[in-house]
């Protein structure tokens, strides 16, 4: 399923409540005044950071919540040199070895070369042009893919404007985020810290001391006109609070609240999302593909972390995270209607990749173990409605910078087609040496 069609809003003929709405969200990012609490001199941002590197504040609740964590205020358009050219490129061999049910025992080995590379390119404190591909070179097969590309600039240094590819994250959420409308590319709750390609967007930026508004407008892949969204994002004391809307072109229209509260033992976030007109279908208990356009769905999630360390032993992080889906199925009915699922997902009309009521996840890190150079972890993906589970736990090893050794163990478990498992239970190993990690 094309993301980007989730996340459309109708430019043309709007009608006069949605028009109104549209209106209201430009007039707040240009004029609307501060209304967090808190001390200006504790700003996420100030005039004389303006322009600053890519990077951004990492210790800002902004990054750590996972929110469009694309500040153009702090990340916009200094350097000293008007153009940087730098990249990586690892050299890293993979074997797998997995045993299903079903089909046997498969192995696999793949030798190959990755990396980035990225050329930032600023003519004046007033412009900036981005560019960052990642490329791959294997036996059999290489690819290359834009990940960002796009153009800064600003007015007065008061409105800040990011035209082209670019990352969109919006959302709290560690392995699920229903909050996440815009972006293209979904947060993979198996890989949540897996680098995501960019969205073509015009995202238009008016931070006001604490606080941010944004507008976007996104091409329309599937048809005429632009789709627009809107954000604000508050700080409320500790916690960073956000508002969106979403009114898409021939479908839904979704308003998402969020929020994300640090604590002295790790941090905490939720999000709600109310979604009008979805156009995705779902089997009935007729199981006939019904029409979901005239009803209100919900979806909300709600999750934490809490880290524990020791300067000389240990440094232990532990998150979970629940997930209502109120668009997916609360019953499995694909189980006994594998040919109407099917016809489904061959038509693109419903969303195959989290398609159930209620999820879980899980997961504990140790880093440093004991103060060596070893870290363990492990992780539990369980899909509620269909009882499917996904359960890692990996070992790695880094003695030098260049080099690092890792050991991997998945299992997954289910009944009839689930989830995580639809050709029943699986195991897989892998052992992976990376090497030669280098930066230019």
């Amino acid at each position: 399923m094309n993301i980007t069609k989730l996340i459309s809003v109708r430019l043309p003929v709007q009608s006069p409540t949605k028009l109104s709405i549209l209106v209201l969200t430009l007039l707040l990012v240009i004029s609307l005044p501060s209304i967090a609490a808190g001390d200006p001199a504790d700003a996420l941002f100030d005039e004389n950071s303006l322009f600053g590197g890519d990077d951004g504040d990492s210790g800002s609740l902004f990054v750590e919540s996972g929110a469009d964590d694309t500040n153009l205020a702090e990340q916009f358009m200094a350097g000293s040199d008007p153009v940087v050219i730098n990249g990586s490129i690892a050299i890293k061999d993979t074997y797998t070895h997995t045993n299903n049910a079903a089909t046997g025992i498969k192995t696999s080995n793949r030798f190959s070369a990755s990396g980035v590379v990225t050329a930032d390119v600023r003519p004046s404190m007033d412009y900036r042009l981005l560019l960052k591909a990642d490329y791959t070179i294997a036996e059999g097969s290489n690819s290359t893919t834009l990940r960002e590309g796009f153009v800064d600039t600003s007015f007065q240094d008061t409105v800040f404007v990011r035209a082209g590819r670019q990352t969109l994250h919006w959302g709290t959420g560690v392995y699920f985020s229903p909050a996440d409308l815009i972006s293209n590319d979904a947060l993979d709750a198996a890989d949540p810290e897996a680098d995501r390609i960019g969205t073509n967007a015009i995202k238009i930026h008016r931070p006001n001391n604490n606080d941010n508004y944004y507008v976007y407008l996104i091409p329309n892949t599937q048809g005429s006109g632009m789709h627009v969204a809107g954000k604000g994002e508050w700080m409320v004391n500790d916690s960073e609070v956000t508002l969106a809307l979403v009114d898409q072109v021939q479908g839904a229209t979704s308003v998402g609240l969020t929020i994300a509260q640090p604590t002295s033992w790790g941090k905490w976030y939720g999000e709600y999302v109310l979604s009008h007109g979805v156009t995705t279908k779902a089997l009935d208990i007729n199981m006939v593909a019904s029409d979901r356009r005239a009803r209100w769905l919900q979806q909300a999630t709600l999750g934490g972390s809490y880290t524990v360390s020791d300067s000389g032993d240990y440094n232990i992080s532990a998150s979970g995270q629940y997930y209502y889906n109120g668009q997916g199925y609360d019953v499995a009915h694909w189980r006994n209607n594998s040919n109407a699922w099917a016809a489904l997902m061959a038509n693109g009309d419903v969303d195959t990749r989290l398609f159930s009521r209620q999820y879980m996840a899980t997961s504990i890190r140790w880093s440093g173990m004991y103060d060596s150079k070893l870290s363990s972890s492990w992780s539990l993906l369980q899909n509620l409605t269909d009882q499917s589970n996904s359960n890692t736990l990996s070992l790695s090893y880094r003695p030098l910078d260049e080099l690092s050794v890792s050991i991997r163990r998945t299992q997954t478990n289910s009944l009839a087609a689930g989830q995580y498992s639809p050709k029943g239970p699986q195991s897989s190993y892998s052992v992976s040496v990376s090497m030669w990690n280098k930066k230019f």
